[in-house]
């Protein structure tokens, strides 16, 4: 077992592990995995409560838990010492990977993503990948000097859903901060992004756009599905959401699609046709745009445009993308990435009880308004369902 595995060690041995790790620093030399995580006992301890929580889970469970790649980096507890240690190794900075045990999606970025060659070329050697756990209580030094807990530094970093992935320049700045899965062709874009210094002048979005005018067709994929023309309970343009919502206050939904978008598809199919959601989306209002279409649209918040006009107003940047507000009229949260996937990063086939209940629990989570005091969703649906 080692630091990259279980990133954040024992919160008891926190400050005696400071104390090794900045006498290694005095010495002259980088701390090691033994600096930061004590002696063997308290290895093999870490060892025997991994193991009591997997006999306690059951199979399928353990199966599915996260486990970091060797080559992530261990973390130091201390971000600025971790920034200057990969800047003095000829890094460009550090990426926090803010992720959570049981989390399906950072499950299918190690299994996947994480796995890439090229990938793992690409990203270790400009960046050292750190394991935050968005869970752990666990002090460490954010990279303001300020003593968190990770749970609060998850939450002062915005990394408001896992995976999270924040990167940071050598100058403490932060570059990008990508929040959902991405799967090996996005993670080459954003590594692209950043190596440019693209980050610097436009968004990843624009940037996105703007290869995809240089190198991609405008038509639809040829083979791709066509987009069902109806969709139980959605609006198309023209459609008013901000009247509505004044008229008859509830939360809205609103999707973004594009034509032969095969994610699009199978997410009408599997989860937002389900009578589950559909139930549920009853008290919502609900509106369906695509890119690809002509027609103008009100959101609840008061923004007006065709659907490709206002997924730029709101900084889209993928399709299927689903922005959820509240009955006021503000944003409550977005789905701005590739989530309708198994653990090991593949469109299913057929619709799943984890990502059905995953996306009940995300429309139970602003339409109670939980989103309000629970700005990390995973920690509130921890809370949720130890409650029952």
């Amino acid at each position: 077992m080692n630091a990259a595995r279980w990133p954040l060690g024992n919160p008891g041995a926190v400050s005696a592990t400071h104390g090794r790790v900045e006498s290694a620093r005095a010495s002259g030399r980088r701390p090691s995995v033994a600096d930061c995580w004590g002696t063997p006992l308290r290895v093999a301890g870490l060892a025997v409560l991994a193991l009591v929580a997997l006999l306690l889970a059951t199979a399928s469970d353990a199966r599915e838990r996260l486990e970091y790649p060797e080559w992530f980096a261990p973390s130091l507890y201390d971000l600025p010492g971790d920034l200057d240690d990969a800047v003095a190794r000829g890094k460009r900075g550090i990426a926090l990977f803010f992720s959570a045990e049981t989390c399906l999606h950072c499950v299918a970025m190690t299994r996947s993503t994480f796995q890439d060659p090229e990938i793992v070329r690409r990203l270790s050697g400009q960046f050292d990948v750190l394991a935050v756990d968005v869970f752990s209580d666990v002090e460490m030094v954010g990279l303001d000097g300020q003593m968190y807990r990770a749970r609060e530094l998850s939450e002062h970093e915005r990394a408001t859903f896992t995976p999270t992935l924040l990167f940071v320049d050598a100058s403490g700045e932060r570059m990008l901060r990508y929040v959902g899965f991405a799967d090996a062709e996005r993670m080459h874009l954003i590594l692209g992004y950043l190596e440019s210094d693209a980050w610097q002048q436009e968004s990843l979005r624009d940037y996105a756009a703007r290869l995809q005018e240089q190198d991609l067709p405008a038509d639809p994929v040829a083979g791709a599905p066509a987009l069902a023309a109806h969709l139980d309970g959605f609006q198309q343009p023209p459609a008013d959401l901000a009247a509505q919502r004044t008229a008859n206050p509830r939360p809205s939904l609103v999707l973004f699609e594009r034509d032969g978008c095969e994610e699009c598809q199978r997410l009408g199919e599997q989860i937002l046709a389900h009578p589950a959601v559909q139930e549920v989306l009853d008290g919502f209002h609900t509106l369906r745009l695509n890119s690809d279409r002509p027609g103008v649209a009100v959101l609840p918040d008061g923004r007006h445009g065709t659907a490709d006009e206002l997924a730029a107003k709101l900084a889209l940047a993928h399709r299927p993308g689903l922005v959820f507000f509240a009955e006021e009229g503000e944003e409550a949260f977005r789905m701005d990435s590739t989530w309708l996937i198994d653990h090991s990063g593949q469109l299913p086939d057929a619709t799943r009880q984890d990502l059905l209940e995953s996306f009940l629990a995300r429309l139970e989570y602003v339409s109670s308004g939980a989103y309000r005091d629970w700005p990390q969703y995973q920690r509130w649906r921890a809370q949720r369902d130890r409650q029952g």
